[in-house]
């Protein structure tokens, strides 16, 4: 992947009113496979003080989604048809680091996973399906 087409994908995730809510900044883009930091608020967390699960999907939705659109031309998209997270353990920390890759590419469909850590463990792990959408003619 050359650098402006880099550029350009990174720079469309970033007109993401969501991505921007959440923070997060991309510090690894590559066909295929991705990274990104994610600071934690107060606002992140429940009442124990807790990192809430639907902040850990949303990133695994976001970071795996972003991987598999880094396989796709630029006047593609992708949506996501499944996503499916196993919370592996209570996160607590100050920052959120996800990696994403795309396990299988395909026509119409792109499998992908995506793991978040805390503090150096592993707490999240999901994987997705991701719907591939062709300019309508």
């Amino acid at each position: 992947m050359n650098q402006e087409i880099k550029d350009r994908l990174i720079g469309r995730v970033n007109m993401n009113p969501y991505v921007n809510h959440l923070g997060i900044h991309f510090t690894v883009v590559e066909e295929g496979r991705v990274e990104a930091r994610m600071p934690l608020k107060d606002e992140h967390r429940q009442y124990s003080g807790v990192i809430h699960g639907g902040v850990l999907a949303a990133l695994a939705d976001t970071i795996a989604g972003f991987a598999a659109y880094t396989m796709l031309p630029l006047d593609r998209d992708v949506l996501t048809a499944e996503l499916k997270t196993s919370f592996l353990r209570a996160a607590w920390g100050e920052e959120l680091i996800a990696k994403g890759v795309v396990v299988k590419p395909g026509r119409h469909l792109h499998f992908c996973e995506c793991e978040i850590y805390c503090s150096g463990k592993l707490v999240c792990k999901a994987s997705g399906t991701f719907c591939v959408l062709h300019p309508q003619i």
